[in-house]
């Protein structure tokens, strides 16, 4: 598993056509991904709830054991970014008419369900191809990258695997380490 650089990330984004009917839900999905470093499961089972209170974004996100891996719930700070997320998309909710309770999933199908996990992972695949990456780009993807830019900015080890809901410090060492494909992407960006 490796990271994306913030370019690749960028070239995915830019992918994404916000004049389509679900592309800012998309656009944000990707974004709130890279930006908290969630699971795609626990991506999927969000509730609008759990990420703002009175139309007010959290800063920080009491994920609940039911949706975590291994039902070990965890508290998941969220950044500007992220929060600028949520805004924006219960303003597009709002706009087309969807549901905007608590108990509402925060990324909701056309009908206004969850997004589930496999039509995240659809989406990503999706987005990637057509932004004309040849590297592998999946919400774990999205996951490694934002834990590789904690550990590259400094945050210590044993805090993101606090973030990341890891039980092992060895699983998150794992972000720790360059790939030889990393290298070689990053040799030939400064060419």
């Amino acid at each position: 598993m490796f990271a994306l650089s913030k370019h690749e990330v960028r070239r995915i984004l830019d992918a994404i056509d916000l004049t389509s009917p679900f592309g800012r839900r998309d656009y944000l999905l990707v974004l709130f991904m890279y930006h908290t470093g969630l699971r795609v499961g626990e991506t999927s089972g969000l509730t609008i709830g759990l990420v703002d209170h009175d139309r007010c974004p959290r800063r920080y996100l009491h994920l609940p054991a039911a949706i975590c891996k291994n039902s070990r719930g965890r508290v998941v700070p969220l950044n500007e970014v992220a929060q600028t997320c949520v805004v924006k998309l219960l303003t597009f909710y709002y706009q087309i008419g969807f549901s905007m309770a608590p108990n509402a999933p925060l990324f909701q199908n056309r009908l206004g369900g969850h997004l589930s996990v496999r039509s995240i992972q659809k989406l990503i695949a999706m987005y990637r191809e057509q932004a004309g990456l040849d590297v592998r780009a999946t919400p774990h993807t999205l996951r490694h990258t934002n834990a590789s830019q904690l550990v590259a900015a400094g945050v210590p080890t044993v805090h993101v695997q606090k973030i990341l809901g890891h039980r092992q410090l060895s699983s998150t060492q794992v972000y720790c380490t360059v790939s030889k494909e990393e290298l070689a992407r990053s040799a030939s960006a400064l060419e």
